[in-house]
């Protein structure tokens, strides 16, 4: 039993720390992520180190280099996904795009979760197969999240249509068969830019 407040903080300021949800921060708790005790009245303790330990692991963050803040402000994409290729797809359209793109990228859903709470993404792209989390789940979560909300998610999958269960996902999202169409892929992130460059041009009366 810890001796000391020091070494052990509350899930109210792990949520601060990590910029995630209770819900988050109990799942993480659960599959072992975070390291954790309970007072003799039951409430939950996260260790310190862990939680830093944590924020030292995503803060990892960015895969392509942020760019100086002018205009206009880069196509921010958050690809959530274990698989090497796919993420490596995503930083040749970085680089590639005739606009300025940032990709971060994830490797399993609550490292997903926990980028996603830290900034804001204009599109997510996230496998439904991802380790430490039922993808469906990440999923709703990531639409809950109060960073998320403008965000256009998109879900990959080599699942065939039939084993899909469309009424556990959010109506809003965009499903996409794996092997992805690349096409279809630059084809999302046009639109998404002209959409962000549309919003940051004045109004003129």
């Amino acid at each position: 039993m810890p001796d000391n407040d020091i070494e052990f903080i509350t899930t109210s300021e792990a949520c601060s720390l990590l910029q995630v949800s209770k819900t988050i921060i109990k799942r993480m708790a659960d599959q072992g992520e975070l390291e954790t005790w309970k007072t003799p009245g039951g409430h939950r303790r996260i260790k310190r180190e862990s939680v830093l330990r944590q924020l030292e692991t995503h803060n990892a963050g960015q895969t392509t280099p942020k760019r100086p803040n002018m205009a206009p402000q880069s196509l921010k994409i958050l690809v959530i996904d274990n698989n090497e290729i796919v993420q490596k797809t995503f930083l040749s359209f970085a680089q590639a795009n005739p606009f300025p793109t940032e990709v971060a990228a994830a490797l399993n859903g609550f490292e997903g979760l926990i980028k996603a709470g830290k900034d804001l993404f204009d599109m997510v792209f996230i496998d439904l197969q991802i380790p430490l989390m039922d993808g469906y789940e990440a999923v709703n979560a990531l639409r809950e999240g109060l960073s998320t909300n403008a965000s256009t998610i998109i879900v990959m999958t080599s699942y065939m249509n039939k084993e899909i269960d469309r009424d556990r996902l959010p109506v809003d999202v965009v499903l996409l068969n794996k092997p992805l169409n690349l096409d279809i892929v630059k084809q999302f992130m046009v639109y998404e830019n002209s959409l962000k460059t549309n919003k940051q041009q004045p109004h003129s009366n």
